[in-house]
Parts: C-alpha cells; structure tokens; sequence
C-alpha cells in the first residue's frame, strides 16, 4: 500500500493494506428475535432443510430465528486514507547493514490506499462467521521530510493480500451488536516481507424487516488498526527522490558538508549520505539502491464507523460503510449467498 529524506515513502502503503481491512460485519438479522419466524415459517423451512452449517441451525429455525444461507461469496471495494508516524530511520546502501540516520525528521504522512478484494465466508454457528479474503491494491504514500532538509515526496506501488477474520454476531429485538476481528498479510512490491495488520471493529446497529424477504440494517461502531512497525526494504533512489524534487533541493544538497547536523553524523553515517547526495547531484540516482529500515504506526489507531446493509433477498446483499474522525474509509461491497 528514502534517504536524507524519502526513504520512508516507499514504506507506507502497505499499512494501508493491512488495513485494509476495514471489513463490513456480515449481516445480523440471523440474530434477530423480533424478526422471528411464525410457527408456519419454521415448519416450512425446516421441512426442506438440509444445510450441515450452521451448526445447530435446524435448532435455531425451531426457536424462530431467520437464519442467512451459511455461505457467502463477496467481492468489495475499499478506499482509505490515514496519516502514518514514521521513526527509527536506518539507511544503507549495497550490502552494507543498516546505519541509523536519526537526523532526518517527519512531519506530516499519509498513505492512501485503493483495493479490490474477494471474500468467502462461512456460519460456522449461528452468532458466529469465519471467513478468508484475498485481492489488490494499489498504495499511495506521501510523505513530508522535515529535517534536516525540507520537501515532500510520493511514491505509488502495487501488491496483494490475503487474511483471515472472524465476525460474532448477538441481537435482542430489532437491536444488534457485531464484533469482528481479522488479521491480514500483505507483500507490497518495495518491501522486503509482507506487512502483518490487525483490524478489531465493534458495531452497533438496528434491523428492519421491509418485506417478505428484505432486511435492512444500519449501524455505527468504531475500528482499531495495528500492524506490525518494523518495516525493511529496497527502493531505487531515482523513485525515491524524483528529478523533480531533486532540482527543489539542488542547492541545499551541495551545501550539505558545511551543514552543523552533517558535522555532527558519525563516519558510518556520512558515508550513506554522502553516497545519496552524490549520486542526486550527479543526476544518476536511478543507478542506486537504498536499503532503508524503519518503524511506522498510525498517527490515529481508533476512528468511527457508520454502515447500510440490504438484503434484497435471501441470496443478494448490498453494503456500504464509511469510516471518519482520524482514518477515512469508503466500502461497497456484493454478496452472493448459498446453501451447504
């Protein structure tokens, strides 16, 4: 989903990923008592039941519980933006280990993130879903360089992912509360391994019985993200400072040597930037590859959810949610739902 400066764009997006997963809840009328079953309804289900998941569901029918078909098949698009901290900057270049480059400062980051994804998912009970996805994304990081020389920069790359995830559902009358937990792993192409993301959401929401068949929920909640902060990789210094950039800069890098942070470096230290800055000043910077290290968080783990799901039957749902205060995130998401 970076040297004297940028090195740390090419480490952002793949939080995004991570996150990517900002996962709907899938649908709760399961749950619903209000939205019980008449005692003809129950007779008439469960006279051509055959469905082995969910497991106790011939029970649950029998206490009128309107269960979903236990399996769905999702595809979901997200959008997501979010401002990133970044700390604890090592560079190198070649095969040489990491040298701390404490210097250099951040100030504002954000990483943006645009995904397309498949989902299959399961009741395995009738409060509780398990489910697995996998997809693309492609991943914007901009990232604002502060110290010790003032710029910002962007770097766009691609990758995929995949996860695992868990969503239990609980309702009391047309009232319904929905906890989901998933874990993601996402390779994204400047980094060295997949980036490990934990998403943890809560939602509360409200059903609505609209016809023989339909159902509508709303709801609101709140989502947490983490992943893992210690990120490695490799990125070609000409994508990492463009030419453009390197041109905004020119003059403060030819003074470099005389800068009292530069006097200040340890030898180890000068000898990664003064390889960086002499390939920029010599305008071969696509020849070298920067290797970099870095640990990243988000500036806002918590941010608020609201959310709409539609049954138009009991085969085809529609939902949406989008999420604010601290992370932006939109979700439009498909499903497809079959018997087993």
């Amino acid at each position: 989903m970076r040297l004297l400066s940028p090195f740390s764009f090419l480490l952002s997006p793949r939080f995004a990923v991570a996150g990517l997963l900002v996962l709907t809840p899938i649908a709760a009328r399961a749950q619903n008592p209000d939205l019980m079953l008449s005692q003809a309804e129950r007779d008439s289900i469960l006279k051509d039941y055959h469905n082995v998941f969910p497991l106790l569901g011939r029970k649950a029918i029998e206490r009128g519980f309107d269960l979903p078909k236990p399996i769905g098949l999702n595809i979901f698009g997200l959008y997501m933006n979010q401002g990133i901290d970044i700390t604890d900057l090592g560079l190198s270049t070649g095969s040489d280990p990491l040298v701390p480059i404490d210097v250099i400062k951040f100030g504002s980051n954000t990483s943006t993130v645009y995904s397309l994804s498949f989902r299959g998912d399961l009741w395995v009970l009738p409060f509780l879903n398990f489910y697995g996805y996998g997809g693309q994304a492609q991943a914007n990081t901009t990232v604002e360089l502060v110290e010790p020389i003032g710029f910002t920069s962007s770097v766009d790359q691609s990758g995929i992912y995949g996860g695992l995830g868990l969503t239990g559902a609980f309702g009391i009358k047309r009232f319904f509360a929905v906890a989901d937990i998933n874990w993601s792993w996402t390779q994204l192409e400047k980094l060295d391994a997949p980036v490990q993301g934990r998403v943890l959401s809560l939602r509360l929401g409200k059903a609505f019985k609209i016809g023989r068949t339909q159902r509508l929920q709303v709801w609101a909640g709140a989502m947490n993200q983490k992943f893992r902060t210690e990120t490695n990789g490799s990125i070609r210094l000409g994508d990492a400072i463009p030419p453009s950039t390197v041109d905004q800069i020119r003059t403060k890098l030819e003074d470099v040597p005389n800068q009292p942070w530069y006097q200040n470096l340890g030898p180890l230290q000068k000898a990664v930037v003064d390889t960086i800055v002499n390939h920029l000043l010599n305008s071969n910077a696509g020849d070298i590859t920067i290797n970099y290290g870095l640990n990243k968080a988000p500036s806002t783990p918590w941010n608020m959810l609201i959310g709409s799901n539609f049954d138009f039957n009991k085969r085809w749902t529609i939902r949406g949610e989008v999420g604010f205060i601290g992370r932006t995130s939109a979700l439009l998401n498909l499903v497809y739902r079959l018997d087993f």
